[in-house]
């Protein structure tokens, strides 16, 4: 059964809850943007996370995993709402290695071939994702399918794996700093997530 999950009704909660925010804002690339997703802002309603972890848990249900990993700290509370939906199911986060790469800690384990998926709360260059998908290769496991609840590359991300994701949103700005229109109006320049 599709899910009844709209991408445009999505995008109108995220602005009603401040997960999708109109400024000036550094992201964490350097670059400047007039849009941001701050999607703990979604994360910190459970109730409003519901339609998006169960319509995501039903994209990746063809994949027939029960094992979701998401990295630490934006993709544990949506990785968890997804595999809350499996019954049978479990969930590990993967955290920063202290080497620009990320590892399972706090005993987690990947048992060898075994198949996940990986669940992402937003993905803008996917370096994230793709460092926990490394992790979960060099333990010996397999990544089926990559999830994610906005996605916002604009087509630029390459995974070996598929790209699931509940929102698309393109053509949204960002620009150096040396030429950003906003720098230039005198627009005060905001980090979202400090």
């Amino acid at each position: 059964m599709a899910s009844l999950f709209d991408p445009a009704e999505g995008l109108g909660l995220l602005r009603e809850v401040g997960a999708y925010l109109r400024g000036h804002f550094l992201l964490t690339t350097g670059r400047h943007s007039d849009q941001f997703f701050l999607l703990a802002r979604l994360t910190e309603y459970p109730d409003a996370l519901e339609p998006w972890s169960e319509a995501l848990a039903r994209r990746l249900s063809p994949y027939g995993v029960r094992t979701v990993v998401g990295p630490a700290v934006g993709g544990i509370i949506p990785a968890y709402a997804v595999a809350s939906h499996w019954l049978g199911s479990r969930m590990l986060f993967a955290e920063k290695d202290g080497k620009g790469g990320m590892m399972f800690k706090r005993g987690f384990s990947i048992e060898p071939g075994e198949s996940v998926v990986v669940v992402e709360d937003a993905v803008t260059t996917g370096s994230s994702v793709a460092k926990v998908v490394a992790a979960v290769k060099s333990a010996g496991g397999k990544v089926a399918a990559v999830g994610a609840l906005v996605d916002r590359s604009e087509g630029r991300l390459r995974f070996d794996e598929p790209l699931v994701a509940l929102v698309r949103v393109d053509n949204i700005p960002h620009w150096e700093p040396s030429n950003c229109p906003l720098c230039r109006e005198g627009v005060e320049l905001t980090r979202p997530k400090s």
